[in-house]
């Protein structure tokens, strides 16, 4: 799993191949913060459950997609002074989605990525945190549910004293 400038590197076209996309560092390439407004791409995919359909947050535009990226919510770049200036405005860019592939010597790979997580807001709101969790269980191959209906075991009890 992997969110916001974690794609951020030298080299997108090799993060791309681990995660789905990259993003070249130090390139205008981000709305800085702004209203961002979700379209859930993939309505269906239990994962985006429960998103707020609305953000105030940093999303990203200028990514080196794999081919296989399955996005499940897009943003349409808003107008702010950055994405003015890196040509991003009004740009459709898938901002959360999940990748499979198979990584070299046949071992099967997924990954769950989000954009977002600029302000600490988006990963304080309870409802995204849910999300996210759901995101980590489907990368790891487990029921997407399994983090977040997590019910911990009783406490166990203490051996009497012999």
């Amino acid at each position: 799993m992997t969110f916001h400038d974690s794609l951020c590197g030298p080299d997108p076209a090799d993060m791309a191949t681990l995660v789905g996309a990259g993003k070249k560092h130090g390139e205008v390439n981000y709305t800085w913060t702004a209203t961002l407004d979700y379209n859930v791409v993939d309505k269906d995919n239990p994962i985006v459950q429960g998103m707020p359909t609305q953000i105030y947050d940093e999303a990203f535009y200028k990514l080196n997609f794999a081919p296989e990226v399955k996005p499940i919510l897009t943003v349409t770049m808003p107008d702010t002074p950055a994405s003015r200036r890196g040509g991003g405005v009004g740009q459709t860019i898938p901002q959360m989605w999940t990748y499979e592939h198979t990584l070299p010597g046949g071992q099967p790979a997924r990954a769950f990525v989000w954009m977002q997580g600029h302000m600490i807001d988006s990963l304080q709101d309870p409802a995204i945190q849910k999300v996210l969790l759901r995101g980590i269980a489907w990368a790891g191959k487990k029921p997407v549910s399994e983090l977040t209906d997590y019910v911990p075991p009783p406490p166990r009890q203490a051996r009497a004293e012999q």
